[in-house]
């Protein structure tokens, strides 16, 4: 099989189960997306709204997952020359880069769902879009990327010396 079509179809799968995943973690980190968000706010919450934004949240998080773990399937062969630590690192931190800039909008609106608009994702992209143009679906963009960039940079290199420690048979 070329090359090319084994690259495409690792990409596809880790596409597929990053956003298997990334529907999962949406699922149970709506309740304290919620929170967080009404608190962040000064607003109150009540049990009964705990997974208001859960679609949101699931579609945002589903697609930034999805979105990565094809990035850093794809990347392998640009990283092969670093070292095992700063390529992780290195892609870890771009390819979460490229894939919150890509979803970035859902997430602005996934936010404001959760702060207690009542219209679904569509809906709440093209409110704000209207009150604020095109930078208000980006607002924040710069703080959440350097997050982005730092948290999942440092996991990839976790991930990395465990799954070396892993592989030798060594303890951890």
């Amino acid at each position: 099989m070329p090359v090319l079509l084994v690259l495409r179809d690792l990409c596809v799968r880790s596409s597929a189960a990053g956003a298997a995943g990334g529907l999962m973690r949406g699922c149970l980190e709506t309740p304290a997306e919620l929170i967080k968000t009404r608190q962040q706010l000064g607003r109150s919450w009540r049990g009964a709204s705990l997974l208001h934004g859960l679609g949101s949240t699931c579609l945002r998080t589903a697609s930034v997952v999805g979105f990565y773990w094809a990035l850093f399937e794809a990347s392998s062969g640009l990283r092969a020359p670093l070292t095992p630590a700063l390529s992780n690192f290195v892609a870890g931190g771009i390819c979460s880069i490229i894939a919150w800039a890509l979803i970035f909008p859902m997430d602005t609106a996934k936010s404001c769902i959760q702060a207690g608009s009542s219209c679904g994702i569509l809906d709440t992209l093209l409110m704000i879009y209207q009150r604020s143009g095109f930078a208000g679906l980006y607002a924040g963009i710069g703080a959440g990327l350097l997050r982005a960039f730092l948290a999942n940079g440092g996991g990839m290199v976790a991930y990395g010396i465990v799954q070396g420690i892993l592989a030798t048979g060594s303890e951890l």
